[in-house]
């Protein structure tokens, strides 16, 4: 159990930290309120308007730097969480130019999580070196997608 909950704490404060900084470096038009694209795709979104959404879900991982991590359970709970936001949000991106790096990281998020959710559950068997890859995925597909944004 030391070992899942070492690999889980250090894998949530790296990616509690990437967020942190990732987030920051997307485009915010300035305005808190949601575009209203967000609820689903629209034919002619704008490029503003699909980073607007991913800039949202984006955001809100910055609140898991404050995820105790001392409770991999529950830390592990609340990246799920984030996650699934992201893929909703990706999901309601349409935009041609900004649609294929919301997806990558989307899905490196998701590789991430499943990544924690396996070494939390298997830590007998969880490839530790595997956890520099897929902060290093999630890392290029958020660079990428706030270089689209930007």
């Amino acid at each position: 159990m030391n070992a899942s909950r070492s690999v889980t704490a250090a894998s949530i404060a790296l990616l509690a930290l990437l967020f942190t900084g990732c987030a920051a470096g997307a485009s915010d038009s300035g305005s808190d309120e949601k575009p209203e694209s967000a609820d689903k795709p629209a034919a002619t979104q704008t490029k503003e308007e699909a980073c607007d959404i991913m800039v949202t879900s984006l955001s809100d991982l910055q609140s898991l730097s404050s995820v105790d991590t001392s409770d991999p359970n529950a830390a592990l709970a609340a990246f799920k969480e984030a996650q699934g936001k992201v893929d909703d949000a990706a999901k309601q991106v349409s935009n041609d130019e900004v649609k294929p790096s919301a997806e990558d990281s989307a899905a490196a998020l998701k590789g991430y999580v499943d990544f924690l959710d396996q070494a939390s559950s298997d830590p007998a068997n969880v490839d530790v070196s595997k956890m520099s890859e897929h902060v290093q995925a999630l890392t290029d597909s958020i660079t990428e997608l706030s270089t689209v944004c930007s």
